[in-house]
């Protein structure tokens, strides 16, 4: 009898022991659920300083959107100029290499490694307006959206695996001058005019200036010393760089208007849960397309700032003038060009011009 019961209990507890195992292991989340549950993080390299462009600005509130309509399941960890060890060129190479899974674009800094890239650059070739610039510069990147049909888009896919997610329309590139002011073509003999790209380097020597090539972190000095007496560069980098200590002229030429955009590797995209994916290229194109006012506003709220000011004057060419600059640009930059760039060059072109 005492051997029954024992049999019995031992019985009970095994059977107890396996229902409370079972009911554990049911209770634990599937492997879709614990997908639902798991966080990405992503890191985005700038070629900016944090506070250099109004980019910065609306980037990290975009990541901060994403983090929070995603419950946290993308974490996007920016790190600036400075906090990385690469420039401004290398940020297609960040992304090919899987250094980040965002990084910064800037068609100047890009012109060497991708030459197409830089179409937004060329000296005189897009629209004045800057809104008309932009409407341009989203066409041949496919506005942004999943159902891309941009020149550049494509070539962006197939060679380096990224796509563009976000640009925000620029203020135009100027030329900023010390103790002289650029009227027409023959406004910058004698002077020496930094620039960044060879196609800014071309314009400043049809223009009879004499371009000199400095970092950016180097301007500011190279002015103090009489190294540079102009530079190209926008309103809002010019303010920020202390440039005005110096220089006391806006050359509004509207050379070019040259965006800022935010790459994404298409890898990593493609590995993010498809509800997430979904989130963050909405909430990407939504802005772009808005699009984005923050840097044009900065910039003429500072050009009207400094004018009332009296401390620059702001120097407005005749159409004449220009139009004497842009034949000789057509002819020594355009076609020079589209030359060297080739077929791509040629079908960026012609989305430009339909």
């Amino acid at each position: 009898m005492r051997y029954q019961k024992t049999s019995v209990f031992k019985f009970l507890m095994v059977t107890l022991v396996l229902t409370l195992i079972f009911t554990g292991c049911a209770t634990q989340p599937s492997v879709d659920q614990s997908d639902e549950d798991e966080v990405t993080q992503w890191s985005f390299y700038s070629a900016y300083g944090e506070e250099e462009g109004a980019c910065g600005e609306v980037w990290s509130r975009l990541f901060d959107e994403i983090e929070e309509a995603t419950e946290g399941r993308l974490v996007i960890d920016a790190y600036w100029y400075g906090q990385h060890p690469y420039e401004g060129e290398d940020m297609l190479r960040v992304l090919e290499e899987g250094n980040a899974q965002l990084s910064h674009f800037y068609s100047g800094y890009l012109t060497a490694v991708e030459p197409v890239f830089g179409v937004d650059a060329i000296p005189m070739l897009l629209p004045t307006d800057p809104m008309e610039a932009w409407e341009v510069i989203a066409r041949i990147w496919g506005n942004f959206d999943q159902d891309r049909s941009g020149v550049l888009e494509d070539i962006l896919q197939e060679r380096w695996n990224a796509s563009m997610v976000h640009m925000l329309p620029a203020s135009p590139q100027r030329f900023f001058t010390a103790g002289y002011e650029i009227e027409d073509i023959n406004s910058l003999k004698g002077h020496k005019v930094r620039v960044y790209s060879p196609e800014l380097a071309k314009l400043v020597e049809i223009m009879g200036g004499t371009p000199v090539s400095v970092s950016f972190g180097e301007v500011y000095t190279s002015l103090a010393t009489n190294l540079i007496d102009g530079l190209v560069t926008s309103t809002a980098f010019a303010e920020s760089g202390g440039f005005f200590d110096f220089c006391d002229a806006i050359n509004m030429w509207e050379i070019m208007s040259g965006t800022d955009g935010l790459m994404v590797s298409q890898e990593a995209l493609n590995n993010l849960p498809s509800d997430v994916k979904a989130i963050f290229l909405e909430i990407m194109h939504e802005s772009a397309m808005k699009p984005e006012m923050l840097e044009l506003n900065q910039n003429d709220e500072i050009v009207e700032m400094l004018v009332q000011s009296g401390k620059v004057k702001a120097v407005v060419p005749t159409q004449e003038n220009r139009d004497e600059v842009i034949e000789i640009v057509k002819k020594e930059i355009w076609e020079p060009w589209m030359e060297a760039v080739g077929d791509d060059g040629q079908r960026v072109l012609n989305q430009i011009e339909n």
